[in-house]
């Protein structure tokens, strides 16, 4: 049965497995990463979110960079295009397509040959980053590579923007056990 399975139905299946409330969304996206890279065969899977306050695309999750290691602006190189276009694009050799920001590849080292990248977007269609891989490691990337990294995007999307309303959740109820605590207090001194 395993066999006959899609490649994206075996992806969704592995990915889906890591997604629940109690996940760290740094551990799962990071897992998310390494089956990513194994799924399509390449060297190097990231994910860049898109911070408001600095209008930047910062690294926020890959198996050799440190989060927030690399930050780009919203203008520069695939990733924001993809993320400024909402579209994807799968690139067969990344230094002759002008779109390609080679200064990432000088910060890390890392020598890019191709990449597909696609945008990270919620329940609104608003754009929160990109997710990509990089260097195929047979030949060139393919529509069913960007089939399973579109499949990847909407889950890691969901998975932010969850991630994201949970903690928004705990900040308010942390807040309102402060005014409860206020209160109580003050009601309390108010009968001494």
């Amino acid at each position: 049965m395993e066999e006959s399975m899609t490649r994206p139905y075996r992806l969704a299946k592995e990915l889906s497995k890591l997604f629940d409330l109690d996940s760290k969304i740094d551990t799962l996206l990071s897992a998310s990463m390494y089956y990513l890279n194994q799924f399509i065969d390449s060297e190097r899977s990231s994910i860049f979110i898109f911070q408001h306050w600095n209008q930047q695309l910062t690294i926020f999750s890959s198996l050799d960079l440190e989060k927030h290691e690399i930050s780009i602006p919203k203008s520069y190189g695939v990733a924001g295009w993809v993320f400024r276009n909402c579209q994807s694009a799968v690139i067969n050799n990344a230094y002759e397509d002008t779109r390609f920001y080679k200064e990432v590849d000088e910060m890390t080292g890392f020598q890019t040959r191709n990449l597909i990248c696609t945008p990270l977007l919620d329940n609104k269609d608003h754009c929160l980053g990109t997710i990509q891989s990089l260097n195929k490691k047979s030949g060139d990337f393919t529509t069913d590579d960007l089939e399973l990294l579109n499949l990847a995007a909407r889950m890691v999307a969901v998975a932010i923007n969850n991630s994201r309303q949970y903690n928004e959740l705990l900040v308010t109820n942390k807040a309102r056990k402060k005014i409860i605590m206020h209160i109580t207090d003050k009601s309390v001194n108010s009968f001494c």
